[in-house]
């Protein structure tokens, strides 16, 4: 039997969870292995900057797709801004020049994707006006109004803008709720606009498709509740879902209306919209506005609202928001932000940049179900649309609950879970993002798994990327498998392991597998008849990491799940598996050494020959490194380290003395460069390649190169799309000297941690990261030490930190041969013993 020999031990990480971080850092700090100043949280919200990312990045063309407004950590709502996008550059809602002095915003809404390729959400769309205009004109389109960005406050859970009307709006939320404070200029001209039947659509063109027949909007007689129904629009129209999705509102106001003169059409709702005003004073031009969502119904939104924020005090909800927020940065503590006046600019720049990634990677995945547990349901009805109801029309859907899906751990105890969660962009999150919730939020982490397991229990197969209560497929693969892989392998196992295991094995195994109208797998019988796709590279990789994958979390499950009738793994199942992980070998070109692709085979038995690669948004240099399970054997076949270093130095566009300085442009060069694109996610684990091909001392360069030049704290500070916080959780991982470059191995290939002293907190246990020097003039490690004895090699499995230890390093400013012997290369490939392996796990 063949599988992996990394150790993928369990982690037993104690909940952070962000709520009661304050007593955790007490009772570990006890232990000395943390400064006195670690005992209490840090001021870290001072360090997030929401804007970054939310323009058009220079040399990629992408823009970080970031919304600004605001949210909770995992928040369901995102109250902010959506502007006018162009093609998908602003999908997240909000998108401005680098240097704009202004900008304009079609409407403020109550939900957003962050950071996504593909546009959707911008549900309960609103205006603050001056004046007795409507949302949407009269040629049915949406007019947008101006503002300065010298008006705009973007902090953690807090959004303010002043715009050219002279409205001033600040936006607050919890986690299923939204709260807006509006000022006007004069007491006459308290003026909201809503229409249910505008969302983010509505951005490209500024044209409105829905029809009022499919939205509602109630508002009491003094104006003081609004309620109703509206449309999230079909997720990344035309390559994802055919469904739009309802959004139920219901809001209340602290104002009355204001009387109108008869025949007047103001307070008056027609086609699912109208214009409110209100009855404000000299002394008090402030409208108050909180509401609450809900996927089920009005009195569930209602109910959300009563819960999460009863007493409609917008400053009190500001600061929860920021007190929650501080409480999930300080899951990493670095040292100097404790004492924000002794900062150089460029320190506190570096802190920024950190903070503002961790910030973005708690962002998502989000808040589904209502406080009751209710959610809809994921199951659709046949026959499935052909295409997208432009005009609005949802399907009825039933309603789960949360305390519907209880399950027995393999201890025999009981599981439940109480939160559904989805925005899973899992083809970008699997990389990194899910490994690193899973070590900074491992009971969100399981709760998040355990809602993928119940989306399959209710459409038949495990989605691949979640948007609302529908599985979409823009990007190949089947890409949940690696997210489970990934989370197991970094420690956190509380779902339903037996349904997962028959869920995962029907994914690799049944090419009926589906998720409504998406194929697990697709193609699955030509796949396997010829041993790939014909005329694909990228599609034939990403499969190969679902089949790896596969093999790891089956592998990696407790011996009587594995046995269990409903999942019954054999040794055979998984050789298979590994098998077909090792299928990259059919596309590699040994001539060249270089990826290409195959056409179809003209003998039954044979496979094609070989052809130019095809590669789905980034080139073969990129996709190259895109799977770090098979290094070991890629290396060798590519013909070597110094060959393997040759071509990554191509990449990086460094000279072998680790001299040459990278530019933006050959760091980050858009999806036709043969250069580094480090702006989308196939690039992400390959500066760590180097560890594999015997000269660590340059992934440690390149890394800080990346960092510094492809990063920034600008407006288009992220070199591309944030995908739910995958670019972040990059940027993060880089910073603490580390990544997960086989996501689905509980280990991570090491560089240089970018700050002197870091605390990671895993639970209640302490990972002390200290260097001897400042990374950016010192970015050479000449030698590591785990809780004072040396460490040699540049792989460092998570069960070597679960308990608290401290990582020593010593850096310098030459390159040394720390970490480079060949006895020292991080393990790769299914080499060792099945049995042997899970017999340790015991």
């Amino acid at each position: 039997m063949r599988v992996s020999r990394w150790p993928r031990t369990v982690v037993s990480l104690v909940v952070v969870g962000g709520l009661c971080l304050g007593s955790q850092i007490s009772a570990a700090a006890g232990t000395g292995a943390v400064p006195p100043h670690h005992r209490d949280k840090l001021a870290l919200t001072q360090f997030v900057d929401p804007r970054i990312g939310t323009s058009t990045n220079s040399t990629s063309g992408y823009a970080g797709n970031v919304n600004a407004g605001a949210q909770v950590p995992f928040g369901a709502v995102t109250f902010g801004p959506d502007m006018p996008r162009t093609n998908f550059n602003g999908s997240g809602g909000y998108l401005i020049g680098a240097n704009a002095t202004s900008g304009s915003i079609n409407f403020f809404s109550l939900t957003h994707l962050s950071g996504v390729g593909c546009p959707g959400q911008g549900a309960v769309a609103m205006m603050p006006r001056t004046a007795a205009t409507p949302l949407v004109s009269s040629s049915n389109r949406v007019s947008a109004v101006g503002f300065k960005t010298s008006t705009e406050t973007a902090k953690p859970g807090y959004y303010e803008v002043g715009l050219d009307t002279g409205v001033n709006a600040e936006l607050t939320a919890t986690q299923r709720t939204g709260m807006a404070r509006f000022t006007f200029p004069a007491a006459d001209q308290g003026y909201l606009a809503l229409d249910m039947r505008v969302n983010a659509r509505a951005n490209q063109g500024g044209s409105v498709q829905v029809k009022p027949e499919n939205v509602s909007l109630e508002v009491s007689d003094d104006g003081r509740t609004i309620s109703g129904k509206t449309v999230a629009p079909a997720f990344c129209t035309p390559y994802g879902t055919k469904w739009n999705a309802p959004v139920y509102f219901y809001g209340e106001l602290d104002k009355p209306l204001r009387a109108q003169a008869d025949g007047s059409t103001v307070n008056t709702v027609k086609n699912g919209g109208g214009v409110f005003q209100y009855d404000l004073t000299d002394t008090d031009r402030t409208l108050t506005m909180r509401t609450g969502i809900s996927s089920v119904s009005v009195e569930n939104a209602r109910l959300n609202l009563d819960t999460e924020n009863p007493d409609g005090a917008f400053d009190a909800v500001r600061a929860d928001a920021d007190q929650d927020w501080n409480a999930r940065l300080n899951t990493v503590q670095v040292d100097r932000a404790a004492d924000p006046s002794a900062l150089s600019p460029a320190q506190r720049d570096d802190l920024v940049q950190l903070y503002s990634a961790l910030y973005r990677v708690f962002g998502s995945p989000t808040v589904y179900s209502d406080v009751n547990g209710d959610f809809r349901s994921m199951e659709a009805r046949k026959p499935y649309p052909g295409d997208v109801d432009a005009t609005g029309g949802v399907e009825d859907r039933a309603v789960a609950n949360v305390r519907d899906y209880d399950y027995r751990r393999p201890d025999g105890s009981r599981g439940s879970y109480s939160t559904q969660y989805t925005s899973f962009s899992m083809w970008d999150t699997y990389r990194s993002q899910a490994q690193l919730l899973a070590l900074l939020a491992p009971k969100e982490s399981a709760e998040m798994m355990q809602s993928l397991v119940v989306d399959a229990q209710q459409c038949g197969a495990f989605p691949h990327w979640v948007d609302g209560s529908d599985d979409s497929t823009p990007m190949a693969g089947d890409n949940a498998l690696p997210v489970l892989a990934g989370v197991q392998a970094f420690g956190v196992d509380d779902f339903d392991l037996v349904s997962a295991g028959a869920l995962v094995k029907q994914s690799a195994f049944d090419p009926t597998s589906s998720c409504n109208d998406r194929a697990s797998f697709s193609d699955a019988e030509q796949y396997l008849r010829d041993g790939y796709y014909p005329d694909a590279s990228s599609a034939n990789i990403e499969r190969y990491n679902s089949d790896r994958a596969a093999a790891a979390f089956l592998a990696d499950l407790p011996k009587d799940v594995r046995k269990d009738p409903r999942v019954a793994v054999t040794a055979a199942d998984l050789d298979a598996l590994n098998d077909r992980a090792g299928w990259w070998r059919t596309i590699f070109d040994a001539s060249t050494g270089t990826i290409k692709a195959r056409k179809a085979p003209t003998t039954p038995g044979e496979p094609g020959e070989l052809t130019t690669g095809s590669f789905h948004e980034s080139t073969e240099p990129n996709y190259f490194w895109s799977f770090g399970y098979a290094w070991s054997d890629l290396v060798a076949a590519s013909g070597g380290k110094d060959v393997a270093v040759e071509r990554l130095n191509r990449l990086f566009s460094v000279d072998d003395a680790l001299t040459a300085k990278p530019t933006l442009r050959q760091l980050n060069g858009g999806q036709e460069s043969e250069g580094l694109y480090i702006g989308n996610e196939p690039a992400h684990a390959a500066p760590w390649a180097y560890n594999w091909a015997g000269k660590p001392a340059a992934t440690q360069y390149v890394v800080q190169q990346i960092m510094d030049t492809a990063f920034t704290t600008r407006r288009d500070g992220l070199p591309g799309n944030d995908d739910m916080g995958a670019t972040s959780s990059w940027y993060v991982f880089a910073a603490l000297g580390m990544f997960p470059t086989v996501g689905t191995a509980g280990g991570v290939a090491l560089s240089t941690p970018q700050f002197p002293a870091t605390t990671v907190w895993l639970g209640n246990k302490p990972l002390r990261l200290t260097t001897s020097q400042d990374a950016h003039a010192a970015p050479f490690v000449q030698s590591l030490r785990l809780d004072g004895r040396d460490y040699a090699g540049s792989w460092l499995p998570i069960s070597k930190v679960r308990r608290g230890v401290e990582l020593r390093y010593t850096l310098g400013d030459t390159a040394s041969q720390w970490a480079a012997a060949d006895a020292l290369t991080p393990p790769s490939g299914p080499d060792a013993n099945y049995e042997r392996m899970t017999a340790a796990r015991k």
